[in-house]
Formats: C-alpha cells, sequence, structure tokens
C-alpha cells in the first residue's frame, strides 16, 4: 500500500489558524513551513483515515485573509493541489488526468472518475499528465527566492526518480514544496505520522480550545 495524506499550506498568523481550528472543533497539528507559512495537518477519520482539508482551508483564508492550498495524495500514485481563497477554490492542479477509476453509476452504466471526480465515458479516458501545472499560480505561496524553474517542473512531473521504478505522489509533492522554498517535511505526512521532535515543533490544536 503506498502513501496517503490530505495536508493545508495556509499562509497568515498562528492565533488566526488556532482561531479556525478550535472554533470548528478540529484536531490538528499546525508547524511553521517557512515565515508566515504553516502546515495545518487535521486528524483522520476513524473508518476511512481520510481528512477533509478543503471546507476547513476556505475557513482559513476568509480570517486570514490570504491564500491557503490543500493538497491530496493517494497511494503515492496521484495528488492534487487546490488553491483557496476569499473562501472559495480558485485554481485546482492535477498531477495526472489519466488516472481513473472505474464504477458503475445510478443507471448501472459503467464510467470512469477521475481523482478530481470528473466523470469520463469508458471508451473516451482523459489524456495522461497534469493539469493546472502553472507555477504562476503556486509561486506566491513560497518564500525567498521561489525556483520557478524547479517548481514548474516538479508539477509537471520531471522529478528524478532517484532509482526508485516510478516517480511516487509524495516525492513529487515534496519537490514542489522545496521549489517553494518551504520545509516538505510536515506537509507530506498524515496527522497519524506527525514528528513531533520536528524543528520547529509542531503545535498541537485540541477540539477543546487545548
Amino acid at each position: 500500500m503506498g502513501t496517503s495524506y490530505q495536508t493545508i499550506l495556509a499562509v497568515g498568523g498562528l492565533a488566526e489558524i488556532r482561531r479556525v481550528l478550535t472554533d470548528v472543533g478540529t484536531e490538528a497539528y499546525v508547524t511553521e513551513v517557512g515565515e508566515g507559512r504553516w502546515a495545518v495537518v487535521p486528524r483522520e477519520e476513524e473508518e476511512s483515515g481520510y481528512a477533509e482539508v478543503d471546507d476547513l482551508a476556505q475557513l482559513i483564508t476568509l480570517l486570514t485573509r490570504e491564500p491557503a492550498v490543500t493538497f491530496d495524495v493517494f497511494d503515492s500514485s496521484v495528488m492534487s493541489a487546490t488553491l483557496h481563497a476569499g473562501g472559495r477554490e480558485v485554481h485546482r492542479y492535477l498531477s495526472d488526468r489519466g488516472w481513473v477509476t472505474e464504477y458503475w453509476d445510478d443507471d448501472d452504466n459503467e464510467v470512469l472518475a477521475g481523482f478530481d471526480g470528473t466523470i469520463y465515458p469508458v471508451d473516451a479516458p482523459p489524456p495522461p499528465g497534469p493539469s493546472g501545472d502553472d507555477p504562476g499560480v503556486f509561486a506566491p505561496l513560497g518564500v525567498g527566492a521561489v525556483d520557478t524553474v524547479g517548481l514548474g517542473a516538479a508539477l509537471r512531473g520531471q522529478v528524478p526518480l532517484d532509482g526508485e521504478p516510478r516517480l511516487f505522489a509524495e516525492c513529487q509533492h515534496r519537490a514542489v514544496l522545496e521549489a517553494l522554498r518551504l520545509d516538505p517535511c510536515p506537509l507530506t505526512r498524515p496527522f497519524r505520522h506527525t514528528h513531533l521532535d520536528h524543528v520547529p515543533a509542531p503545535v498541537h490544536v485540541r477540539p477543546d480550545g487545548g
């Protein structure tokens, strides 16, 4: 089984982010990954192992008045990065449009579903490759001298394999974050695998306001 997780890259102040988390009763680890940049990693649901991040990110943007990006990596195979601003989704990146799953709709027709939820006929699958891979959209989320060339390459999946048989989605995600000059570690693992000895230390926000 590959790696799966959902995380948020938020811009703004820690106090504002903590306020949103406590107001909605969400447990999360919050770790600084760059100046004014925070990894927000909510606890996963027990049964599904999935953490809802899009609604939470939109609430954060309403309070901070800054953008936020949600990351969703599934089974080391595919990733999405969704940019939110002003309480709504404004851009979505998908690492591979060709990654689909088969299922049957309500009329018992076999269809294909992309990772972003787009439905395709079985006889008309989407082309492989990324969508929304504009580095200029994500560059403002970085700090310092963002490597826009490296960011574009990472979004296109042009990442060294380092001896691996294929490009794992979490490795591609790490390359994106490194190009943004951010600390990738807190954003590339789920709540249950948070490194508590990370420097700076993660802030554990609990539903009771802890």
